[in-house]
């Protein structure tokens, strides 16, 4: 979104101007819709979900197969997926939870 158009919004807003949202969509060549969204206080999306991981539940185990010598991250994997849990996701992200 352009930060041109955000600030000119905001200059209404504080002037207590309604805008002609067609005229600005026209002007920005974007949706009148999504023109009232941003009007209406819109920020875009959030960068981060605050989502629980399919491994939260399986944290305790992991950290106490991890402390076992010789063990890797792929072999405590493994244990998860065969012996506990097959639908805790990929190997990938298993490996950057821990």
């Amino acid at each position: 979104m352009e930060m041109s158009l955000i600030t000119q919004l905001k200059i209404l807003k504080l002037s207590k101007i309604k805008p002609n949202f067609s005229k600005l969509a026209r002007e920005y060549e974007i949706d009148r819709r999504t023109v009232k969204k941003y009007y209406d206080g819109y920020e875009g999306k959030p960068a981060h979900r605050n989502k629980a991981s399919k491994l939260d539940k399986h944290k305790q185990l992991i950290a106490q197969k991890l402390q076992i010598k010789g063990a890797n991250v792929k072999a405590v994997y493994e244990f998860i997926v065969d012996e506990v849990d097959e639908n805790i996701g990929t190997y990938s992200n298993f490996n950057k939870y821990v």
